[in-house]
């Protein structure tokens, strides 16, 4: 009787340690989630508080364990995203899933003129729209979606012309031969996917993303909440010179959200309170080029003494000025001075920006990314101290004690007027 209630007893405790397990089972985490809580280590281990360290990993441990074992013993995780596009004009709309049966292929004739000969229609969906709906579907195209409709029509375009049977005529006939909306959804999807695989392939290789495996932890300075101070790997251009970058992966300053660019802003004053101590002045760099990689999105604070600071918006204007070719189409030189970068430069436009300590700067939106150097920036900077070139154009790795040694010096100069740290 004792061993048969011992055995009841036990069955029982287990089971409520089992219900327990399901109850307290975590679910996976998204790429966003995790970047954050990264930082959240990042933060907590830069404070000394390694019971929150200890918390935060076993969370993360539990999560990829979760997303493990909800995908079964024999099967892969799989993931469920909301496929999005984004064109030119910087417009962000969500793409229709791929219709349930497939087209025909075959269109059906439809009437396009009255019993008396006019003309009512050319298309068999021209009354399918309302106007509104057509000024919708036209702000979600870009000028590089017509120019791939126009050269289709043309390159289908065979039968020779006359006074009588002029090319628009030529074009109509083909346009009416034209893809059915299921075949544009499909075709809106296929490129959605393959941007997010681009977007993927780029935070995996992204050297200032938390959760990446190319991310050196040893070089932070501080963490916020959105936003991160470190140092760069490489040797700098003038001692002093540091990274201020978002926490989330954003390709250029245009695409902030307003509480990241806040606390960015945060981190650049509290930068030019810092050398302001040691009689420095400082310029902050930007240059947001190949956006199609999806680069995540870097501020270079460069120190520069007084009197070379003084002299550096002289030296910048002039670059940019002489920068790329004599011909533009958008203004060389963009005055930064009442408006900042947000406001200046429209979305997924490339741009090269300088502030100089907490005033404004200038702007140059980057008409030709092959003539326009990713180092420009730091050129004019080395120029103006007599640096060796090979500082901007070899990108000289630093070993490890070397850049130790530049993270404890540091540390000692942003103590004082670290923000984070009193959160």
């Amino acid at each position: 009787m004792e061993a048969a209630e011992k055995k009841e007893e036990t069955a029982t405790t287990a089971a409520t340690r089992e219900n327990d397990l399901v109850a307290e089972q975590p679910v996976g985490l998204s790429a966003a989630e995790l970047n954050q809580l990264n930082a959240r280590i990042l933060r907590a281990e830069l404070m000394g508080d390694t019971a929150a360290v200890a918390k935060l990993k076993e969370k993360i441990a539990s999560a990829g364990t979760a997303t493990v074992l909800a995908a079964g013993p024999s099967k892969r995780p799989t993931e469920s995203v909301v496929l999005s596009r984004t064109h030119a004009k910087g417009f962000s709309y969500p793409v229709k899933s791929a219709p349930e049966a497939p087209s025909s292929g075959k269109h059906p004739k439809t009437a396009t003129h009255n019993a008396a000969g006019e003309r009512e229609k050319y298309f068999a969906d021209d009354d399918k729209y309302s106007l509104s709906q057509l000024v919708s579907m036209e702000k979600m195209q870009s000028a590089e979606d017509q120019n791939a409709l126009f050269s289709r029509l043309a390159g289908k375009v065979v039968e020779k012309v006359d006074d009588d049977y002029g090319m628009d005529d030529a074009f109509i006939k083909k346009a009416l031969n034209k893809e059915s909306l299921d075949q544009m959804n499909s075709r809106d999807r296929d490129k959605a996917i393959m941007e997010h695989k681009q977007i993927g392939a780029a935070l995996g290789s992204c050297h200032y993303c938390m959760e990446g495996p190319k991310f050196l932890k040893h070089l932070v300075i501080a963490v916020g909440r959105k936003a991160l101070l470190m140092l760069p790997s490489c040797t700098p251009i003038a001692e002093g010179h540091c990274l201020i970058c978002p926490i989330q992966h954003v390709s250029a300053a245009t695409s902030l959200d307003e509480d990241v660019w806040e606390e960015m802003q945060t981190f650049r004053r509290a930068l030019v309170q810092m050398f302001e101590k040691n009689e420095e002045d400082c310029v902050f760099v930007e240059t947001a080029m190949d956006l199609k990689r999806h680069p995540h999105m870097t501020w270079e604070c460069i120190p520069l003494d007084k009197e070379t600071g003084s002299m550096a918006p002289m030296y910048f204007k002039k670059a940019i000025l002489e920068s790329e070719g004599e011909w533009a189409q958008n203004v060389k030189l963009v005055d930064l001075s009442k408006k900042d970068i947000r406001h200046a430069v429209p979305k997924n436009f490339p741009y090269f920006s300088v502030d100089f300590g907490m005033q404004g700067g200038y702007a140059h939106v980057i008409e030709d990314e092959r003539r326009f150097p990713s180092y420009f920036g730091k050129e004019i900077v080395g120029g103006m101290i007599d640096a060796e070139p090979r500082l901007w154009l070899k990108n000289i790795p630093l070993n490890f004690n070397d850049q130790m040694k530049s993270v404890n010096k540091f540390n000692k100069l942003w103590e004082p007027v670290d923000f984070t740290q009193k959160k």
